[in-house]
């Protein structure tokens, strides 16, 4: 409690000095009162703040209109270096591989790249990793990706880039319904309906998606123990809003999902049930041409895993771990103040706090008929930053943004015990000791209008990262690899800066370029140290086979890159876009020699995303999107290689009326085998195959 004490009292003491700097303009502010201006401390990245730094939108009709089911395979067909840890879709694929990675950073399925719904953190309180189950595309209003920009006014986890999900406004009263059905038996079902009376709005949405999935591993490799990956979530979320009047309102959202899955043999599932409530309370101070923005949130997650030994013929599954009761716990909350002290300037200042404890509690050793081995590991910690950014336009040609943040961060009870199942006795007890730090991070931009069609523009940032609770604490196991934890790991920090040029080439034609370059040091990654047969400490017995990882800081990671896109709509009942990427994050130092110069695992050095959408008529729409892939490595050796690939995604909608429409979604059109892993033994894993679903959509 005294350490929770101590991240909120940079809150109030923020409060005060915001009040002082209302204070402080209001009689300068009221000189201009003729001018009503409404300054917003969302921190969302607006077309100001955010013009030197690379942003890419998804708006309301790309995600209703996209051909993919689940907004992580919507973003990856859009945007280039946006993936998930794995080339798995959300749909199926382990939450604990669902980290976001943009521009193909250092993949990790802890997530380098903090996804915000509303301005509450979405990340998971113990992994880090993103649940997308939970954020039904059709609650959205619109997608802001920012990759890079380090560490700006979020701190810890933004350190490759910050994702935004902005839900859908209540603007009247309504009912919404989506149904789809597909092969694989999948079924969707999304409800929402909003009320507004007066000064109170409240929307509810409910979701229920179920699919029978598809087996795992390539054929030709399956045996009697491989089942179909399978999934089934639900999730209900109500939102309160009270405009007490035009300048005040307060927020109120409580959201619960259940997300189940089957892991593609008999044994392995895992299991995550969830809830998250926030409150915000919004103060426009017209006069003052400033806004303050209050908010809280809490989150309970509760998770559970199994993983199995299989044998080579894959006829034979033993239970390896039992991962029974994961339970992760946080809260936290912001204050944020902006204000336009003069036509030139926007500042925003305020202060964040999060506290986040968890625990694995997991059972192992199997000696052929039960488990004989319990172990319990977890700790706490604490992250309170303070933040400033003003953007600034000294012409109406030329914006500079400069942020500097401050952060202090702590890791405290950590432990791991480990004891005999029948006797009681403990056979490891390790009390880690307590950690603590302080980050400064700052970042600048430049954004110049050259021409009335030419912009260009440069920034630098920094960032940094704690590794989660689940890094520290937390191992886990892929058939025969297994990835042990380490409480040892320690932050990760990035120095990052980027060049482009955009260009409105025609009123229907507009191309841009950037160059960036990443410098990542400590960057945790599952670094090889043993291969089976084998006993090993930490990992215990590695069957043959099998390979044994820690997680480890490398030393430093170089990551040069190149991204270009453009859009061309040479008739209005048609639109073109294209987009490119290229980036080589390679190992530079490290302290085992063998991996330097090597490819960070999971990253492809090429990717390439396309998309065509051609309205004939009012009512009918199609729209396809290519993406290639390029080969990457599954392991930090660079010896097992996962083939590049290209899939294609199409969609024909029909509209029926100005309420109803109905629509036919293939997803991997062309039913291409995507590589998503292979083990040491050269089993490999498969991502999702041909998907064929119809929609109805209906709105009143």
């Amino acid at each position: 409690m005294r350490r929770f004490i101590n991240a909120v009292r940079p809150l109030l003491i923020l409060a005060l000095i915001m009040w002082m700097l209302r204070a402080s303009v209001s009689a300068a502010a009221s000189d201009a009162a003729a001018e009503t201006v409404i300054v917003e401390a969302s921190r969302l990245p607006d077309a100001e703040a955010a013009a030197p730094f690379t942003l890419r939108v998804v708006d309301a009709e790309e995600l209703r209109n996209a051909p993919e089911l689940r907004l992580d395979d919507i973003l990856r067909a859009q945007i280039p270096g946006f993936s998930l840890f794995r080339r798995n879709s959300s749909r199926t694929a382990n939450p604990t591989t669902q980290g976001v990675t943009l521009r193909s950073f250092g993949p990790s399925g802890a997530s380098r790249t903090l996804v915000l719904l509303d301005g509450i953190p979405l990340n998971d309180p113990f992994g880090g990793y993103v649940l997308w189950s939970q954020i039904p595309p059709a609650a959205l209003d619109s997608v802001l990706v920012q990759p890079g920009g380090g560490a700006g006014l979020f701190g810890n986890a933004a350190l490759a880039g910050t994702v935004f999900l902005v839900s859908r406004p209540v603007a009247s009263t309504s009912v919404a319904l989506e149904a789809s059905v597909g092969n694989h038996d999948t079924y969707e079902l999304f409800l929402d309906g909003t009320a507004v009376h007066q000064e109170i709005s409240i929307a509810s949405a409910v979701e229920w998606f179920s699919t029978g999935g598809y087996p795992t591993i390539a054929p030709g490799q399956r045996g009697p123990v491989d089942t179909n990956a399978t999934a089934d979530s639900e999730l209900i979320n109500v939102a309160a809003e009270w405009h007490r009047n035009t300048n005040t309102s307060f927020r109120v959202t409580g959201r619960w999902f259940d997300d189940s899955r089957g892991n593609g043999t008999r044994y392995t599932r895992n299991e995550t049930v969830g809830a998250d409530v926030s409150a915000v309370l919004t103060e426009s101070f017209p006069a003052d041409r400033a806004e303050l923005q209050l908010g809280v949130y809490a989150q309970q997650r509760r998770f559970s895993s199994t993983f199995s030994s299989i044998n080579a013929t894959r006829d034979s599954e033993t239970p390896a771990l039992n991962q029974f009761n994961v339970p992760a716990d946080a809260v936290g909350g912001s204050i944020v103040w902006s204000m336009e002290p003069s036509a030139a300037h926007r500042v925003i200042v305020g202060a964040d706090t999060r506290w986040v404890e968890g625990e694995t509690n997991e059972l192992f050793r199997w000696d052929g008929a039960r488990f004989i081995s319990l172990r319990e590991a977890g700790g706490q910690q604490l992250f309170a930053g303070l933040f400033l950014e003003d953007t600034w336009s000294p012409t109406d040609k030329a914006v500079i943004v400069a942020g500097l943040r401050f952060d202090h961060w702590e890791l405290f009870d950590g432990s791991r015990t480990e004891s005999d199942v029948i006797t009681g006795a403990r056979n490891v007890g390790s009390r880690f000791g307590d950690r603590d730090g302080n980050e400064v991070n700052a970042r600048l931009g430049v954004r110049v209008k050259a021409t009335e069609d030419f912009v260009v523009r440069a920034a630098a940032y920094t960032g940094f990262r704690v590794p989660t609770l689940n890094e520290l604490y937390r191992p886990f196991r892929v058939g025969n690899d297994v990835t042990e934890a380490n409480a040892s790991l320690t932050p990760e920090h990035l120095i990052g800066g980027e060049m482009a040029a955009e260009w409105q080439a025609t009123e229907t034609l507009r191309v841009s370029g950037t160059a960036f370059l990443n410098r990542l040091e400590d960057a945790v990654s599952n670094v090889t140290i043993g291969f089976g047969p084998g006993t090993f400490d930490p990992g215990g017995y590695i069957p043959e086979g099998g390979v044994l990882r820690q997680r480890q800081n490398v030393g430093l990671v170089i990551a040069p890159g190149w991204e270009s896109t453009a859009e061309w709509q040479p008739i209005p009942s048609l639109r073109l876009r294209a987009s490119y990427l290229f980036t080589h994050p390679a190992i530079d130092e490290a302290a085992d020699p063998s991996i330097e110069s090597k490819l960070l695992a999971q990253t492809p050095e090429h990717v390439f995303t396309s998309g065509v959408e051609w309205t004939p008529t009012a009512k009918w729409m199609v729209n396809a999107q290519v993406r290639y892939s390029d080969r990457q490595f599954e392991d930090d050796q660079n010896t097992r290689v996962l083939a590049p690939f290209t899939s294609i995604d199409a969609g024909v909608t029909y509209t029926i009326s100005q309420n109803a429409s109905a629509a036919v979604r293939v997803e991997n059109l062309l039913n291409t085998q995507i590589q998503s892993g292979r083990t040491a033994d050269g089993v490999i894993s498969v991502g999702v195959p041909r998907l064929v679903t119809l929609q109805v959509r209906w709105r009143l």
